[in-house]
């Protein structure tokens, strides 16, 4: 191999002078100028008055900046050569997206009320009804972003036999959470106040467990819907109180506001909803 370099080597020498002796000395600097004028990027510049800076820079043009590295005559490396075992490529990999961060994940989302208890009402809205409408949105979120989804209902019905005392409702919904080893729980709801002019979504979390999770789906909602940020609190709610798996409940608006319910009851504002809880729940899941 360096054999053949070497032979490589003599030819390409016997090549130059063939081509450079038949120029005289008297022209050398001024076609030394002219290749410098033309090459200023690749050649060196301290000896472009002289005839041996002529030959120095052709020599130098041919060997080190074109047949060198065209050919590999010298066995250099530059900075743009290929990689290496020395050099090896990193590849660095894309961030998590909702399908990935959210594959066979167990996500129970439970609309609050239904069938006899309608929740809140006022306004010409009914809880139950928005609550079930955001949470069946969020579903089909969840689902294509392939999670493994279980509703606490699908209807407008309860989930404990219609009739049961409300502790047994209640735990009927803890049930299916625990009973799946559910990975988040998520109970939907909407507010109501005495106070007409309270608005805003809020976020609670069980008592002194972590507020990751509620704190994740507060922050989205309020960016997806623009809604007043009323933060996150910690409750002692029964479904959050005895689900092993980290919940949240969300209050997604107060009812008892007109602007608010009328907002609730418009389907553009319930994808907004769907949404804001959807990247609450991923981010939770890229950040824990």
């Amino acid at each position: 191999m360096h054999k053949n370099k070497l032979l490589t080597y003599c030819i390409l020498c016997l090549l130059l002078i063939s081509i450079i002796v038949p120029i005289p000395i008297t022209h050398a600097a001024s076609f030394d100028s002219v290749v410098n004028t033309l090459a200023a990027n690749t050649l060196e510049t301290s000896n472009a008055q002289t005839g041996s800076g002529f030959f120095q820079q052709i020599f130098d043009l041919v060997f080190n900046k074109i047949l060198g590295p065209v050919f590999n005559i010298f066995g250099g490396s530059s900075s743009t050569s290929s990689p290496s075992k020395n050099n090896p490529v990193t590849v660095k990999p894309l961030p998590p997206t909702s399908g990935t961060t959210l594959k066979n994940k167990i996500i129970v989302v439970d609309p609050g009320h239904g069938g006899s208890n309608p929740g809140a009402v006022a306004n010409n809205t009914k809880e139950a009804d928005n609550n079930l409408a955001v949470a069946l949105k969020l579903r089909d979120k969840l689902v294509q972003a392939g999670a493994k989804v279980i509703m606490t209902r699908e209807t407008d019905r309860t989930v404990a036999p219609e009739g049961s005392s409300l502790s047994k409702e209640l735990e009927a919904r803890v049930s299916l959470a625990n009973s799946n080893q559910a990975d988040v729980f998520v109970s939907i709801h909407s507010n109501s106040n005495s106070d007409p002019n309270i608005k805003g979504a809020m976020t609670f979390y069980p008592t002194g467990k972590s507020s990751a999770l509620a704190s994740a789906v507060e922050n989205a909602v309020v960016v997806q819907t623009g809604a007043i940020d009323k933060g996150t609190s910690a409750a002692n709610f029964h479904v959050l109180r005895n689900t092993s798996m980290p919940s949240t409940l969300v209050e997604m608006g107060f009812v008892s506001n007109q602007e608010e319910a009328a907002q609730l009851n418009s389907d553009s504002y319930r994808n907004k909803l769907a949404q804001g809880i959807f990247t609450g729940i991923v981010n939770y899941f890229n950040n824990n």
